[in-house]
C-alpha cells in the first residue's frame, strides 16, 4: 500500500497549481477574441445596444468583442448557451429581462437556473414600457383611462406583444392595482400590434416605447418612477398618481457561473466607462434606451426584485405560456 501522506501532498500541489493557473489566466485576460451572445435579432434596439457596447469594449480590452445574435425561444437559446459555456471570460452575453427573470416563472424547465447558472456583471440599459393609446380613444390620461374602463366593464381592449412579455405583465399589474377589467389582445410581437393600436382596432397597448406612439397615437404615461428625458411632457406613473406600477425591459451583461472575479471587475469597469460617455447617451436616446450602470451586486438585486414582483403577478393571473 502506498503511503497516504505523499498522495495527499501530491493532490494538494496539483490543486494549488490549478488555482495558480486559473488566477494567472484571469489576470492576463483577455488574450483572444470574446464572444458576446445576444437574444436579439439584428437591427432592433437591443442589437444596437449590444453592438455599440462591443465596439467600445473591443478598444478598451484590446481584443475583438464579437456580437453573436442568437434569437429564438424568447431568449432561451442564447441564455442556455451561455449557461453551458466555460467560465473563462471568453463567452459573455447581453441578456434581457425575459429569459433571465420572466420565462423561468412560466416554464421552470428552460434548461438553466437564472441564479445558479450565471454570473451577473452589470445592468447596461433599460427601455421603459409605456401605456399608449389610439388617438381615437377618448381618455387622455391614465386616470381618465382607468375611470373609463370602470364605467365600461370589459369594454377596454388592451394589446400586448405576447403572453408573458413585460408588456403583458405590465397591463396585468396596472389592472390589478387599479381594479379595472378589459379584454387582453395578444400579438406575436409589437410589430403587428402597433398598426392596430394606431388605427383604433384596440384602445391601448403596453410595450417598449416606439416613436410611432407619439407621432401617430398618444402616450398616456411611461411606466417608470420618474420622467424620462427623451419623452418630455409624458408623465411617469408616479407623477400620474399610480406609484409602484412600473415595467421596463432591461439589458444586462452576464457570464457563466463561477466567472473569475478579475474578469467580472474588468468588464464591469468597461461597462460603466462606456455608459458615462456622452456619445453613448446620444445613441441610446435615439432608440429609446436609458443608460444604467452600477455594480454586479446591484444588478443581482435588480433580478431578485423583478422575480419577487412578477412571480406574484404571474401567480395571481395564472399565466401559462400556452395562452
Amino acid at each position: 500500500m502506498k503511503p497516504i501522506l505523499p498522495r495527499l501532498a501530491l493532490a494538494f500541489c496539483l490543486s494549488a497549481q490549478l488555482a495558480a493557473n486559473t488566477q494567472a489566466s484571469a489576470q492576463s485576460w483577455p488574450s483572444r477574441s470574446i464572444s458576446l451572445l445576444t437574444t436579439f435579432a439584428g437591427g432592433g434596439s437591443g442589437d444596437i445596444v449590444a453592438r455599440t457596447f462591443a465596439e467600445f469594449a473591443s478598444k478598451e480590452l484590446g481584443q475583438p468583442v464579437i456580437v453573436e445574435n442568437r434569437p429564438g425561444g424568447g431568449g432561451v437559446v442564447a441564455a442556455a448557451a451561455v449557461a453551458k459555456a466555460a467560465p473563462d471570460g471568453y463567452t459573455l452575453s447581453i441578456q434581457a429581462v425575459g429569459p433571465m427573470s420572466l420565462r423561468p416563472l412560466f416554464e421552470p424547465p428552460v434548461g438553466y437556473d437564472p441564479v445558479a447558472d450565471f454570473t451577473p456583471i452589470g445592468l447596461l440599459a433599460e427601455t421603459p414600457n409605456v401605456i399608449a393609446s389610439s388617438a381615437k380613444f377618448p381618455p387622455r390620461t391614465i386616470a381618465e383611462m382607468v375611470d373609463w374602463a370602470k364605467k365600461n366593464p370589459k369594454g377596454l381592449t388592451m394589446g400586448h406583444p405576447g403572453p408573458g412579455t413585460i408588456g403583458h405583465l405590465g397591463l396585468l399589474l396596472l389592472a390589478s392595482k387599479t381594479g379595472f377589467s378589459g379584454a387582453y389582445i395578444s400579438y406575436r410581437s409589437s410589430g403587428p400590434m402597433i398598426p392596430d393600436l394606431l388605427s383604433g382596432e384596440i384602445d391601448i397597448a403596453c410595450a417598449a416605447y416606439n416613436p410611432l406612439f407619439l407621432s401617430e397615437g398618444r402616450v398616456l404615461a411611461v411606466m417608470t418612477p420618474d420622467p424620462v428625458e427623451f419623452l418630455p411632457g409624458v408623465p411617469s406613473m408616479r407623477e400620474a398618481g399610480f406609484p409602484g406600477i412600473y415595467a421596463s425591459t432591461w439589458y444586462g451583461i452576464v457570464g457563466p457561473a463561477n466567472l473569475p472575479p478579475e474578469v467580472v471587475t474588468k468588464v464591469n469597469a468597461v461597462m460603466n466607462a462606456f455608459l458615462r460617455r456622452d456619445d453613448t447617451k446620444k445613441r441610446f436616446t435615439a432608440v429609446g434606451v436609458q443608460p444604467r450602470g452600477g455594480t454586479p451586486e446591484q444588478f443581482a438585486q435588480k433580478m431578485a426584485d423583478d422575480k419577487l414582483v412578477w412571480s406574484k403577478v404571474v401567480k395571481d393571473a395564472n399565466i401559462k405560456m400556452t395562452e
